[in-house]
């Protein structure tokens, strides 16, 4: 057997820990997010005051693992904040109340078949200020790569957890978007790890969110009128 290189020794060890840890699937994530991000990414956070000036506050609260959701969460709050609703768009973290709300939506990208955990966590905690308000959920993830039937059940699916967890509180509307695989969002190690996993899986790097799915769904959704 030949001699490995240093590199190769260290890459050919993170995907025996990548194994260790468990296969990555589609609309799954990497485990230890804060360890496997590169050092440039960022979770927007936004706020608007609709010039029609209807006095109703919409918060859109997001967990998210490279950035992606942010975007998704930020499109969705534009088309609210044009329809009339003064928004906040707030990573989950850095919400720390519900009171001064009309309207909430959730919104998480997807590891192992689920939301996040923080995002199951904050409704689960926040459950009786979300069920006196309107509450929609949606959801970031690279299943729907494909647009199929097959795959648009698949991510229905990842909803179940949070649903099962928190029943009491009832969202309006469901939404399910496809993400982005961003390899330059990973460190060197971890982007080994899903150059790998991504191949096996035929899925592409590249920004898959459908802009005009996501506008679409915000209006007919309505949400708005509901508050």
């Amino acid at each position: 057997m030949g001699k490995m290189t240093r590199r190769e020794f260290m890459v050919k060890g993170a995907l025996m820990a990548g194994g260790t840890a468990g296969a990555l699937t589609l609309g799954s994530e990497l485990l230890s997010p804060q360890k496997s991000l590169s050092a440039d990414v960022e979770f927007p956070e936004s706020g608007c005051k609709s010039k029609r000036q209807i006095n109703k506050k919409i918060l859109i609260a997001y967990a998210s693992y490279c950035g992606t959701t942010g975007g998704v969460a930020e499109a969705i709050g534009r088309v609210l904040c044009e329809q009339g609703a003064n928004v906040e768009v707030r990573l989950l973290k850095n919400v720390h109340e519900l009171t001064s709300y009309d309207g909430a939506i959730v919104g998480s990208s997807v590891r192992s078949a689920s939301w996040l955990p923080e995002a199951i966590e904050f409704v689960e905690k926040n459950k009786e200020e979300l069920k006196r308000i309107p509450v929609a959920y949606f959801l970031t993830c690279l299943a729907l790569y494909r647009d199929s039937v097959e795959t648009r059940k698949v991510a229905r699916s990842y909803m179940n957890p949070v649903l099962k967890a928190v029943p009491t509180v009832q969202p309006v509307a469901m939404g399910h978007f496809a993400g982005v695989l961003d390899y330059s969002k990973l460190n060197i190690i971890y982007r080994t790890i899903m150059k790998s996993k991504m191949k096996d899986k035929g899925v592409p790097e590249g920004d898959f969110r459908n802009w005009e799915a996501i506008h679409g769904w915000t209006e007919k959704m309505g949400f708005v009128k509901l508050i």
